[in-house]
């Protein structure tokens, strides 16, 4: 499932990778009827910049992850 090594946070971004996290982010606040400026915008931007410096790279296992997170931890809570 990582399919890159563990990358510190002190690493930079390539154009490809924010290209990539950018494509991933406009899908689920669309899917998520999330506005990009607001704190679950914020959350939905944080939690895919944590899973990819995990290595989790994949636009499909990023859009995957953060719909189980979705789910479970914050539309419940909200």
């Amino acid at each position: 499932m990582l399919n890159r090594p563990i990358r510190a946070y002190s690493d930079a971004f390539y154009p490809s990778d924010l290209d990539s996290l950018k494509a991933v982010f406009d899908c689920l606040c669309v899917e998520f009827n999330v506005l990009p400026d607001t704190s679950d915008a914020h959350q939905i931007a944080g939690e895919l910049i944590r899973l990819f410096q995990t290595g989790m790279a994949d636009q499909d296992m990023l859009k995957i992850a953060m719909r189980t997170r979705w789910r479970t931890d914050w539309k419940v809570a909200g």
